[in-house]
């Protein structure tokens, strides 16, 4: 069978055996494709053995691959394998006694400074039209724009990803309780809270009038047309956004991300809260933000002044 079959009908078993996001399963299916490609659109599974695994990862290297990226080739194409090996595709386990040797360079979370953050913010709600407070009874003006403000407002308020803030669900909003229910990866569920009186105003503001505009599919957030709003056209919003705001570095969702935990961080908020916040399977995760930025460092070091403490003062 040629690797490209086989790569199909994996991608069909992981769809209804595995519990895995389809953006997982996409990367996926681009790590085995890039593997074919390697070693020829018609080469066949009896070809894949360790020495061909290790030329390619070898190439991805040499090609200035990432090192996450280099791992998780091995990693999709080590579950392909396995998978080969039970469906008796392969004979034996080509991974076998083979180590990929990568790096693991851990880069600080990009931010966005708070008076940079505060210019989207106003930049936003101008543009929509929002007043604040938010009316007890009020409509949104500008729906279309609204829902960028409002989208960009859940991320910076929980932290939540960009692909999880276009999957809310109406029916997973509790606005008498404040509180959100998210569908994270693999498809594990927490709640995230809307502790903010205006947010909280403008989310249910956005609930009466995506009701007046007739829009009845169960996702909260619509685009022009009415439809669900994807993460990708949230993406070219919240860059054209900061274009507007006159903001010089491209911001993306996961810097919204990045600047919520690192802003609890900093406020004391203790780590094993920020990684139920953000929907973290391990706690190593969440450590990458317990760096702080540098005035916020600077403080403590001053007012912790350890050479003042042993009377080594300037009189």
């Amino acid at each position: 069978m040629q690797i490209g079959q086989a790569r199909e009908q994996y991608v069909r078993w992981l769809l209804f055996t595995r519990d895995l996001s389809a953006h997982t399963i996409r990367a996926y299916d681009g790590d085995i494709a890039a593997f074919e490609r390697h070693l020829g659109v018609r080469a066949f599974v009896n070809e894949i053995d360790r020495e061909r695994l290790m030329a390619f990862l070898e190439a991805q290297r040499a090609a200035g691959l990432a090192s996450t990226s280099i791992r998780r080739r091995a990693s999709g194409l080590r579950g392909f394998c396995s998978w080969l090996l039970s469906v008796r595709l392969l004979d034996s386990d080509p991974w076998a006694g083979a180590t990929v040797a990568v790096g693991r360079a851990r880069k600080l979370p990009r931010l966005l400074p708070t008076h940079e953050l505060n210019r989207l913010f106003v930049s936003l709600q101008t543009t929509a039209g929002v007043a604040n407070p938010m009316g007890p009874s009020e409509l949104l003006v500008r729906p279309h724009e609204s829902t960028t403000l409002l989208a960009v407002s859940l991320m910076v308020a929980t932290g939540l990803r960009v692909s999880e803030t276009t999957s809310i669900k109406c029916h997973d909003i509790d606005l008498s309780g404040r509180s959100l229910r998210i569908v994270g990866k693999g498809r594990r569920e927490r709640q995230v809270f809307l502790t903010n009186d205006w947010i909280n105003g403008l989310t249910r503001a956005y609930l009466r009038t995506r009701t007046a505009l007739g829009i009845d599919h169960p996702h909260l957030l619509f685009n022009r047309h009415g439809e669900p709003l994807t993460a990708p056209a949230m993406r070219a919003r919240l860059a054209k956004s900061a274009r507007q705001a006159g903001l010089c570095a491209k911001v993306t969702p996961h810097m919204l991300r990045h600047t919520a935990a690192t802003q609890l961080i900093e406020a004391g908020v203790d780590i094993r809260y920020i990684q139920r916040l953000l929907g973290h399977a391990s706690l190593t995760t969440t450590e990458i933000y317990t760096h702080v930025s540098d005035p916020a460092l600077r403080q403590v070091i001053s007012d912790a002044d350890i050479l003042g403490s042993l009377g080594i003062r300037d009189n």
